[in-house]
């Protein structure tokens, strides 16, 4: 017995973890509490951010967690040697409400990447964006919507180069249905996301099939706790429900929209003949699994409309009218295999069935759209990171159009198969890089891509930061349009993006130069209407910069944005290059958000300004340019607690009553064009939120 214990004694060495614990500025944090994940070996740092602790030599390696209350939890794989005094850097809680945040990556918080990330109460609470994702990125650097569409334009890019994901799962329908010069919405309930993440180009290797720019939403892991909300406004009714039951929570949302009465009272420039009207549900499932979890997310939509409207200049009058039902499903899988190797299984199920009526065209679709992807994810060490998956997408398309008698029947489908791998790699402190690959193969062209993608960051110092990004992305022509062309190939942009910014005391400025080159874009010469080819080019430049403030002024916020853009392309009726109809040169935003605590309000202005657009006639030898407005766009909004689950809330899009015009439509009998104006000089709100919950506090200001 004594010859044993002596034996177990001399084998259980212990080994020494020492390190020091510090906020971005520097400083040391006391009370941090640092530990190996799965065992009892730990300890608390001290006034000079300094522990110290010991761990059995059979623990060569482990998970190293630290966690604080007043900072974000840092996990770190750690390999445990000898006489080393490690150092870790901890990142500050989340920001205020209402904060536009940097997203960040690594475990070094102190490394901003190159995204937007915004929350719920950064879309609700923005005066203008009517709780639409849209609104609110339509305020930032690199985006733009338009107000006779509303889809999201990055960079002199179409609608259809900009990629919208969930939870990693690319969204084939984004948007609401319409027809003729009416905006669309986003479909998504912002409050369904932890949070938004906007990228204006030089993307991770994990995302492609986008030429422009993509926007991430991720639902929250979280289980959600048992409450009801309800309300009722001046364009509608919505009932919500939380069910949390153990590792469970089980939501619904039903939701019914009528622009019937709200059209009668507030005059339109259309004659309803059938109201908007929108009649919609979700659900969201979530299951807190050992090491992971399960959500899965189904939406479903059915809207319909019908209108006619007499168009100016040439009075004509148009009759338009559509029908749509559309149904999604997301559903996502993650576990952590070991403690550095994570897995995430994500599929996409989205179909649309829209019919639609211009005057006497029509055009029926049906559309299936199916997204698979496996990612695997593995930290070698806290200095490298690797990300491997594949990502394969299902589209099948029906399609009916015809014109006087005349009918067209089109099916088609279409795989789209990619690999990716990426890896992030701290070469000293504060140096980073990030390098992937994307490899592409779709069934329609029969040769693969390579997409190599790379991004270089500096700290300069705690408040400032340099990088660099270079990328290749390739698209495909939808469906529909690949079918008119002989031979497909993919669209391709080159994406050069050289990125500052200063942060101090919850300021921050950012500027962004970058430059982008277009090949192979769709040319449909007037002259020559089948004969579609893919020569068409293009290039974008230009600036932006975003400036926030949240502590100068006592419980005011404020943000501003300029983006300077110079685009060309030579695309559609176009052999020569010109600035693209949908791109304005100039964009300036200002969002303002003021706190009243003895009115227990928050009012909140924002301010769009957009350079004219430029218009050409497609039906002459001469180029013949038409000049849209100026957009002047100021926006009020104002939410009164009247209790504590009690919510009164009124907004005005347009205060200023403009009509500018947004667009022009040409006639193939040639003459002016057309002009498109808004459907009305102001949009009015107002609603009524009840929300009844177990704690008695919880609300509705989320979902203003």
């Amino acid at each position: 017995m004594l010859v044993t214990l002596g034996w177990f004694t001399l084998q259980a060495q212990h080994i020494r973890i020492a390190g020091t614990v510090l906020n971005k500025k520097h400083k040391p944090i006391e009370q941090v509490n640092v530990y190996l994940e799965g065992s009892f070996d730990g300890a608390l740092s001290d006034a000079k951010g300094y522990f110290s602790f010991e761990v059995e030599d059979s623990l060569v390696e482990g998970v190293l967690k630290l966690k604080h209350p007043n900072y974000l939890h840092l996990t770190v794989p750690i390999a445990i040697k000898p006489n080393t005094v490690h150092q870790f850097v901890m990142q500050e809680g989340e920001e205020l409400l209402g904060e536009i945040v940097i997203k960040t990556e690594g475990n070094d918080q102190r490394r901003k990447s190159e995204h937007f990330v915004f929350n719920a109460m950064d879309v609700v609470s923005t005066a203008g964006s009517p709780g639409n994702i849209m609104g609110v990125l339509n305020t930032l650097p690199g985006a733009q919507t338009n107000g006779e569409d509303g889809r999201l334009l990055i960079r002199g890019g179409k609608a259809e180069e900009s990629g919208m994901y969930v939870n990693g799962i690319k969204v084939f329908q984004p948007y609401t249905a319409t027809v003729g010069n009416v905006p669309v919405r986003s479909k998504f309930n912002p409050f369904l996301f932890k949070g938004m993440s906007f990228s204006a180009g030089g993307y991770s290797a994990e995302f492609g099939d986008a030429l422009s720019g993509i926007l991430e939403l991720d639902t929250s892991n979280a289980i959600d706790p048992s409450r009801k909300d309800s309300s009722i406004s001046t364009v509608g009714v919505s009932f919500a429900e939380t069910h949390q039951w153990g590792k469970n929570s089980l939501s619904y949302h039903l939701n019914y929209l009528n622009l019937g009465a709200y059209t009668k009272v507030i005059k339109q420039q259309y004659t309803t003949k059938k109201p908007f009207a929108t009649t919609s549900g979700e659900m969201v499932y979530k299951r807190e699994i050992k090491e992971g979890g399960y959500k899965l997310y189904v939406a479903v939509d059915l809207s319909e409309m019908e209108y006619e409207q007499a168009v100016k200049p040439s009075q004509r009058i148009d009759t338009l009218s559509f029908r749509s039902n559309n149904v999604y499903l997301n559903s996502v899988y993650l576990k952590k295999l070991t403690p550095f190797l994570k897995l995430d299984i994500g599929t996409g199920l989205g179909y649309t069935h829209y019919k639609g009526n211009y005057n006497e065209k029509y055009m029926g679709r049906k559309n299936w759209d199916l997204n698979q992807k496996v990612k695997l994810s593995y930290q070698w060490n806290r200095a490298l990171h690797t990300m491997v998956g594949v990502d394969i997408h299902r589209a099948q398309l029906d399609l009916t159009r015809g014109i006087e008698g005349y009918t067209q029947d089109i099916e088609a489908d279409a795989t789209n198969t990619a690999f990716f791998v990426e890896n992030n790699w701290t070469i000293v402190p504060d140096l980073t890089l990030r390098a992937g690959v994307r490899v592409n193969k779709y069934t329609a062209i029969p040769t693969w891509t390579i997409e190599p993608r790379t991004r270089v960051t500096y700290q300069l110092d705690a408040k400032q930061q340099l990088s660099f990004s270079y990328g290749i992305f390739n698209q495909t022509l939808a469906l529909e349009q690949a079918l008119e062309v002989k031979k497909e190939d993919w669209m391709q942009a080159s994406h050069y993006i050289l990125n500052y910014s200063y942060t101090f005391k919850k300021r921050e400025l950012r500027t962004e130069l970058f430059y982008k080159t277009y090949d192979k874009l769709l040319l449909t010469p007037v002259r020559e209407e089948k004969a579609f080819t893919q020569l068409g080019e293009g290039y974008a430049r230009g600036l932006d910069l975003f400036w926030r403030d949240n502590t100068t002024f006592k419980n005011f916020a404020y943000w501003i944005t300029y983006t300077y853009l110079d685009s060309k392309r030579k695309e559609a009726y176009w052999e020569q290059s010109i600035q693209p109809s949908y791109v304005s040169k100039h964009h300036v935003a200002v969002v303002t958000k003021y706190w009243i605590e003895k009115w227990k309000s928050q009012v909140s202005m924002t301010y769009n300004y957009s350079s004219p657009r430029y218009f050409y006639s497609v039906d002459s030898t001469n180029q013949v340019r038409y000049t849209t407005s100026a957009i002047h766009n100021v926006s009020l909004s104002w939410a009164y607690l009247v209790s504590g689950q009690k919510i009164l809330y009124a907004s005005v899009d347009n205060l200023l009553g403009r009509n500018p015009t947004y667009a022009y439509q040409f006639n193939q009998i040639g003459g002016q064009p057309d002009l498109v104006q808004a459907s009305a000089k102001r949009f009015i709100y107002v609603g009524f939120m009840w929300t009844i919950s177990k704690d008695k506090k919880s609300n509705q200001l989320e979902n203003l």
